[in-house]
């Protein structure tokens, strides 16, 4: 394989603070703590915003109740302008209305930066996020067969294993984009 040279932005955490629990937060205090998490780290996933946004409100978990608080807090901060959400496909969508499929930034933020992993776990990349990265890896190498792809992939994220969800994720970028 060619030593690839991938350029890259790294993932500034969140730094986290207290935030309003969300089930009781009103509109302003959910968009006031999901826009500061977005500033940091979006172009993100709405579900890895959830539960960054539940942690720090006290929950250890998204239970399907306080998700649905999530998803109208959300849907008003796209109205309102304050948020923008992008629909993307993913190997773990179920449907539409799954938040893993939500990109969202703020208005002002590119559509996609490539990162570092940072503390995100493989699943909460965002699909275009892994597209440019294999675009930029098939741009230095046309050559590359789907293995090295995989390879390159992994290294550039600091990862060891090609797990399935790995291989599934990017099974699914490759024929969706390319």
């Amino acid at each position: 394989m060619t030593d690839l040279n991938i350029t890259h932005t790294p993932l500034t955490p969140w730094p986290v603070r207290p935030v309003a629990d969300p089930r009781r937060a009103k509109q302003p205090q959910f968009m006031d703590g999901m826009c500061e998490i977005l500033k940091y780290e979006g172009p993100m996933q709405a579900l890895h915003l959830f539960q960054s946004y539940a942690k720090a409100g006290g929950l250890m978990k998204v239970t399907a109740g306080t998700r649905s608080l999530f998803v109208r807090a959300l849907k008003q901060g796209v109205k309102d302008g304050l948020i923008a959400l992008d629909r993307e496909t993913d190997s773990e969508v179920s449907d539409d209305d799954d938040p893993v499929g939500w990109v969202l930034r703020l208005p002002d933020t590119p559509l996609v930066i490539v990162r570092t992993l940072g503390d995100r776990s493989f699943a909460e990349i965002p699909t275009s996020e892994l597209a440019a990265l294999i675009l930029d890896i098939r741009a230095q190498d046309d050559m590359l067969g789907r293995e090295d792809i995989y390879r390159a992939v992994l290294e550039h994220y600091g990862l060891q294993k090609l797990t399935a969800l790995v291989r599934r994720r990017l099974d699914h970028v490759l024929a969706a984009y390319f």
